[in-house]
């Protein structure tokens, strides 16, 4: 009787990028693709399915990736949170977030052209 081995690997393409990586196939479970640098970055928002190259998209400090309008409803609630801290609000604070975050979500935002047609 010959006896295959659990796990095997072929080449095959990531869904996101088309780079040939090598596909992880264990019988009974999914076929998996290990991290192989992908650049595509799926938004992890509850029902938000936008997926974009890195540069496109807006890392939180966590490392969770979302696409730039909910990157934006985000940074908005920071900036609230920041505004509406226990006793006066911290304006340097205020002043950084809005000089060194919002300028580049902007940025990001302005070339996602699909959204204002």
């Amino acid at each position: 009787m010959i006896r295959y081995p659990r796990v095997r690997t072929r080449l095959g393409r990531c869904p996101d990028c088309g780079v040939s990586v090598e596909v992880r196939i264990e019988k009974g479970q999914p076929a998996a693709i290990p991290l192989h640098g992908c650049p595509v970055r799926l938004c992890v928002y509850p029902g938000c399915a936008v997926t974009n190259t890195f540069d496109r998209m807006v890392e939180r400090p966590g490392g969770e990736w979302y696409c730039p309008v909910h990157g934006l409803l985000f940074a908005a609630k920071d900036l609230v949170a920041l505004y509406r801290a226990k006793g006066d609000a911290d304006w340097t604070a205020v002043s950084e977030f809005v000089s060194e975050t919002l300028p580049a979500l902007i940025g990001k935002i302005e070339r996602w052209e699909w959204l204002w047609r």
